[in-house]
């Protein structure tokens, strides 16, 4: 191995997955703004200022590695020494797994209305941020690779802290998502993909914070750890987006094999089931039986046991749904 290999070859090759995941960023937020036009206010600036920290991470890592590699090419002082760009990418990356963390705790209550346990989640994401911003403070006062050891207890506390609040949090949501009971098929189907996402979503971001923490420890003066902390923040914010982009909402039609097209969103296939999940937005999962009669002005809902010719009038209007596609 060369003699640069674990400090400027390991920051090189950070900033080239840095900006694979960045480029998936980009276009899980062009899907989420063209998929859920009408979501909720503070999804869409939650997205865009987690867009516009990680659009400053990518420009902080490739400016560390242009500093190092040519501004500042054979200077050797410089190498042994964390310029700005360091701090700079550890209070990025520990904000955007902030605001990643936040949403998490805050979906886990829309589902289970648990406060203690919410409390719990929260508290153990603020010692992370809290972790990140010391470490960075650190890292200005002992600039130097050498008087890296200072680090340790910070790099520690916010690695641990931030790798036990994903896994607290995937923990959370599959004990709740696992307690939801449900006789239709398509609404087990749907429990299920939750579950998976939950445990791969929480999963991803913990097992890298327990990386970057063990190359840290392995060797305090190489830039390994640092390759691998350059891609965290994206990591979170892409997590964040992923149970965005999935939520699933609008109807299934017993008569239609296909997935509908209904709210440029995602149906289930479940035959005789409407399944609305706006676990983000309605805060729950809510299952009627219907039965689907089309019509030459749009479509009717009939609800279980209702017969086709009964008084029309007998349900408010809010029980009669058109189908936008006939019209």
């Amino acid at each position: 191995m060369g003699a640069l290999d674990q400090s400027l070859g390991a920051l090189l090759i950070g900033t080239w997955f840095n900006a694979m995941l960045y480029m998936l960023e980009i276009m899980e937020v062009i899907k989420y703004y063209r998929t859920f036009p009408k979501d909720r206010l503070a999804f869409k600036l939650t997205v865009a200022f987690s867009f516009f920290v990680d659009t400053l991470g990518t420009a902080n890592n490739c400016a560390c590695v242009y500093l190092y590699t040519i501004t500042n090419w054979g200077n050797p002082s410089f190498l042994l020494v964390q310029g700005w760009t360091i701090p700079t990418y550890l209070a990025l990356s520990g904000l955007s797994a902030f605001v990643c963390q936040l949403f998490l705790s805050w979906r886990f209550w829309n589902f289970s209305k648990n406060w203690y346990i919410t409390a719990f989640l929260v508290a153990t994401t603020l010692v992370a941020f809290i972790g990140s911003d010391i470490n960075a403070d650190t890292v200005v006062k002992f600039p130097k690779y050498e008087q890296r050891d200072h680090n340790i207890k910070t790099v520690t506390i916010w690695l641990v802290a931030s790798a036990a609040a994903d896994v607290c949090i995937a923990a959370a949501l599959v004990w709740t998502l696992r307690g939801i009971k449900s006789s239709f098929d398509g609404t087990k189907s749907l429990i299920r993909r939750l579950t998976y996402t939950a445990i791969q979503t929480g999963s991803a971001t913990s097992v890298l914070a327990i990386v970057c923490l063990i190359f840290y420890r392995i060797n305090t003066e190489s830039n390994i750890t640092v390759g691998f902390g350059f891609c965290l923040g994206r990591a979170y914010t892409l997590t964040m987006l992923f149970n965005l982009n999935t939520r699933v909402t609008g109807r299934v039609d017993a008569s239609r094999t296909g997935p509908s097209q209904t709210s440029g969103v995602h149906d289930l296939e479940a035959a005789g089931t409407n399944i609305n999940l706006n676990s983000l937005n309605a805060g729950g999962i809510s299952v009627h039986r219907t039965a689907i009669v089309h019509i030459d002005d749009g479509t009717k809902t009939f609800y279980a046991g209702e017969h086709p010719n009964s008084d029309a009038h007998s349900h408010s209007d809010s029980d009669t749904k058109v189908n936008p596609d006939l019209r």
